[in-house]
């Protein structure tokens, strides 16, 4: 009996030490893999130094508000929000300055509630027009101001990118990411507004502001097209987008 049981016991031992050892053997992989994603993934709008928000000093505060906007240049890099490779947008990150409760309410009153943010891919075309490929769901931020560094959010569905698209970051009602006062000849951003929208009304002109700023420039629905001909210098929208490259065909990506 002894002589019979002794193989079955050392073949269920041999098995189980195969399948241990293919399951550590695809576990390395897939942790290799994603390594190996996260490293290869490209980073836009990176430069050497980031810029801090005013923000709550009254005198500097300045927030971005219903409107889309692409940083063109950001200290002195050119298109850094546009995609060098096709791939799949997974995350993003914006800086969020800490804000006084009675900023959060006035800004709130001014422009339709909390702040809410949306990360945009556009898709430029002749004559400063820019279509929405795709976006993601709105973002509250109010939970988020004030966090140290940059704060940073995934997208539960990935947006397919093209090469070429550009990256944009929309203020659906308000987003304090947004520096100012900066050096004009390295940092300009183009805003979803016609021409004649361009030149927006200081808040110290509370009717004129109130009126201009109860139409929403913010392009918010897909396969739309928009005019973004008003170019803003001085000035900077904070946020980051992650794209994780498309691996080339032929390749295991191993």
């Amino acid at each position: 009996m002894l002589g019979r049981l002794m193989p079955s016991n050392l073949v269920r031992g041999v098995l189980a030490a195969f399948v241990a050892c293919a399951f550590a053997a695809t576990a390395l992989a897939a942790d290799h893999e994603g390594h190996q994603q996260a490293s290869q993934s490209i980073v836009l709008g990176k430069t050497p130094e980031y810029p801090e928000s005013g923000c709550p000093a009254p005198e500097k505060c300045e927030v971005v508000a219903r409107v889309t906007g692409i940083q063109m240049m950001a200290a002195g890099i050119e298109h850094p929000f546009k995609a060098p490779q096709s791939g799949q947008l997974v995350s993003y990150w914006l800086k969020l300055p800490a804000l006084r409760s009675t900023q959060i309410r006035t800004f709130n009153g001014l422009f339709g509630g909390d702040p809410v943010a949306r990360i945009a891919v556009l898709r430029r075309g002749k004559a400063g027009r820019f279509r929405l490929i795709r976006q993601s769901a709105n973002q509250p931020l109010r939970g988020d101001l004030g966090q140290r560094g940059r704060v940073r959010y995934r997208l539960a569905a990935p947006l397919r990118v093209k090469e070429g698209d550009y990256i944009g970051l929309t203020a659906v009602t308000w987003v304090p990411a947004f520096a100012v006062n900066l050096d004009a000849a390295g940092n300009s951003w183009l805003a979803s507004r016609p021409k004649r929208r361009c030149a927006t009304p200081a808040s110290s002109r509370p009717k004129q502001f109130e009126r201009y700023y109860k139409r929403n420039d913010a392009q918010l629905q897909s396969s739309t097209v928009k005019q973004y001909v008003c170019s803003y210098q001085t000035a900077r929208l904070l946020y980051w987008a992650r794209i994780v490259p498309d691996v080339p065909a032929g390749t295991s990506g191993r």
